[in-house]
């Protein structure tokens, strides 16, 4: 990584600069058999520069003839650098919750690796019930760190909150090429519970804020800081075959038909598009 950047300068809080090392370093902190729950959100916010480390780690350990996988727990898709890395050199035992990579899928689909497609709002819950196992370490990109030690989040949230919260030790990516000015535009939410204790979540309105424009970490878990400088992936859209466009055609007829027997009104209900 050629560096872009003035070292330490968006880590305010002065008792991390002794945790700040190399992306090769860092992953030396992450044995084989353990859960990472890792940053990222459809191709924002995920760390740009530990899976590409701990996939050369994994790579060399197996040429050693040593066994060596993790179980990544992620907010959703991440990107070639974290899944198509880690999946190329069979480093992950189990994905969760949802991915898009074709080489996880191809290693899934042979039965290589374990795969749990679960709703991406139920993730959370499941982790704090404790039904996925222990998550043992965090690995989360953020846009800096402040004076009091509050993370400022990056271009995505996802499940970060609950993988800080979980994980016995964290490990994060101070990214440089993201703005500064995506300090104060977050809402993290502290206030929930389990049931039979969680209470409905006081927004009523679009510009209600009800949480903290930060992550909270206990100092005492963070073992690793990497600096980097690195951009989100940006989605490049193959053009539609004609596969594609009989499956739109079929939509449309759909929905047109639905507004023909009264079932939807002419202007249609909210329509979510998924991937």
């Amino acid at each position: 990584m050629s560096q872009q950047f003035e070292s330490l300068s968006r880590i305010k809080y002065k008792e991390y600069h002794k945790l700040v090392m190399s992306a090769d370093e860092a992953v030396t902190k992450i044995p084989s058999g353990v859960n990472v729950g890792m940053s990222g959100f459809t191709g924002s916010g995920y760390p740009k520069e530990i899976p590409i480390a701990l996939a050369n780690r994994i790579r060399d350990e197996h040429e050693a003839g040593r066994p060596f996988k993790i179980g990544v727990w992620t907010g959703a898709s991440t990107a070639p650098e974290l899944d198509g890395a880690l999946a190329e050199v069979d480093g992950i035992e189990m994905r969760l919750p949802y991915q898009s990579d074709p080489t996880c899928r191809q290693k899934i689909n042979s039965g290589k690796m374990q795969y749990m497609d679960i709703h991406l709002s139920h993730v959370a819950q499941h982790a704090w019930f404790g039904f996925y196992g222990k998550l043992n370490i965090a690995v989360i990109e953020v846009a800096g760190i402040r004076e009091d030690g509050g993370l400022i989040p990056a271009g995505s949230v996802g499940n970060n909150k609950t993988w800080i919260d979980q994980a016995d030790h964290v490990i994060l990516e101070v990214n440089y090429a993201l703005s500064e000015k995506l300090e104060g535009m977050h809402d993290i939410y502290y206030g929930t519970a389990l049931p039979p204790h969680r209470k409905p979540v006081p927004i009523t309105e679009v510009s209600d804020r009800i949480g903290q424009a930060y992550y909270h970490c206990p100092p005492e878990k963070i073992v690793a800081i990497v600096e980097t400088h690195g951009m989100d992936r940006v989605n490049v859209f193959s053009e539609p075959d004609d596969a594609s466009k009989k499956i739109a055609n079929h939509i449309l007829n759909f929905l047109e038909d639905e507004v023909r027997k009264g079932v939807l009104p002419p202007n249609l209900l909210p329509i979510q598009s998924g991937v």
